[in-house]
């Protein structure tokens, strides 16, 4: 088979386009009678890494990872003309996109229908362009659709009328090699560089947004906490990109008496990432919907413990792990905070049980499944 595959996901390295190179890397070891074309912007260079696989090709084309507007008119017209160009036998496409037509079977993965389930995620604009247009024409043009949790799979049954038959769940895993256990001098020789102490702060990660991502209760819970006299020397950490309404929560930093002890990192370097969730005590992600919710798996990776939403993906991700909270919930939240850093055995016992469990994911295992639904519908 040749593969042709989409390299648009959005203009940062982010979860889905880790999703993707950690999938190809599995699938060109896997699959090397098979041939996987990233066609990608020009100026998109995260790729690079699979130039070792000599079964991947990479392929760039005229347009800025920049801009989302022309990213969604290439894959009108030059996409499906590369494809046939290129003679590949099917297509798969990683992230939302408009697909009004097709030259060869196309698989897309679905990763979420958040704005089914967070009415003020995104502008009235996109919300439309999302819900009457994307999504609807995404699932009745492809031939098959990946998506990543039970939780996304029963909404894509719900909102968009697929037959369960035409969708497979792919579950999401992590880079074993890059998210892991590191040493607590490892990690200090990157936190350093933001004044940073080992074990002294807490950690989101993730767009900062609002009221999608929810940073707004991580930050209410830690400076409930820090009025209170606790969390004394410690630190909340934010690392992540501007997003839609991110004014909001700055605004909330501010205006508090503590805002010196809330820091925003920006985005940083991908090697650097799991430095950051290592040297943390704490990990809280409080998305009000995800689909999967990677930087909770990450950070279980690097052996920290987290705090999620009791709500969508999250209790499949942590099942059996007393971790979660209705995520709105200021006063859970601080509860919770207070019941894992107070509780030295209880930490522990939590930190090794979320390291364990992140190691029932692998990038291995889900690859022969995209390999699976690829091969089906080629057989076709």
């Amino acid at each position: 088979m040749r593969i042709g595959i989409s390299g648009y996901v959005g203009n940062r390295l982010t979860g889905i386009g880790r999703v993707l190179i950690s999938v190809l890397q599995e699938l060109a070891q896997q699959n090397p009678d098979s041939e996987y074309i990233i066609f990608r912007n020009y100026d998109f260079l995260d790729y690079d890494c699979l130039r070792i696989y000599p079964n991947i090709e990479i392929v760039d084309v005229p347009y800025t990872k920049e801009s989302g507007l022309k990213n969604i008119l290439w894959h009108q017209w030059t996409f499906q003309k590369l494809l046939k160009q290129y003679k590949c036998d099917l297509a798969y496409i990683p992230n939302f996109t408009l697909l009004l037509w097709k030259v060869v079977p196309t698989v897309v993965s679905i990763h979420d229908l958040i704005e089914y389930n967070v009415p003020d995620k995104f502008s009235k604009l996109r919300m439309f362009y999302r819900k009457r247009i994307c999504d609807p024409l995404m699932a009745k043009r492809s031939d098959h659709i990946l998506t990543v949790s039970q939780s996304s799979y029963n909404d894509i049954v719900k909102y968009l009328g697929v037959d369960p038959s035409k969708i497979t769940l792919t579950l999401n895993a992590t880079d074993k090699s890059l998210f892991k256990k590191y040493s607590q001098e490892e990690v200090e020789l990157v936190i350093k560089g933001y004044e940073l102490e080992y074990k002294k702060y807490l950690l989101f990660v993730g767009t900062i947004d609002y009221p999608g991502k929810n940073i707004k209760t991580v930050i209410e819970a830690f400076l409930t906490l820090r009025a209170k006299g606790a969390l004394e020397g410690h630190k909340l950490v934010i690392i992540g990109k501007d997003g839609y309404n991110s004014d909001v929560i700055y605004d909330i930093v501010r205006k508090s008496p503590f805002q010196a002890d809330v820091i925003f990192t920006g985005y940083i370097k991908d090697a650097d990432l799991p430095k950051f969730y290592a040297g943390a005590e704490l990990m809280l992600y409080l998305s009000l919907f995800e689909g999967f919710g990677l930087p909770v798996l990450e950070a279980m990776s690097c052996s920290t413990p987290v705090i999620c939403p009791n709500t969508s993906c999250f209790p499949e991700i942590v099942k059996g792990l007393d971790v979660t909270v209705p995520p709105t919930d200021v006063a859970a939240v601080v509860e919770k905070i207070m019941k894992i850093l107070n509780d030295d055995e209880y930490r522990k016992y939590l930190t090794d049980m979320c390291y364990e469990k992140s190691l029932s994911y692998s990038w291995h295992d889900s690859a022969k499944v995209y390999q699976e639904a690829f091969e089906s519908v080629f057989r076709k």
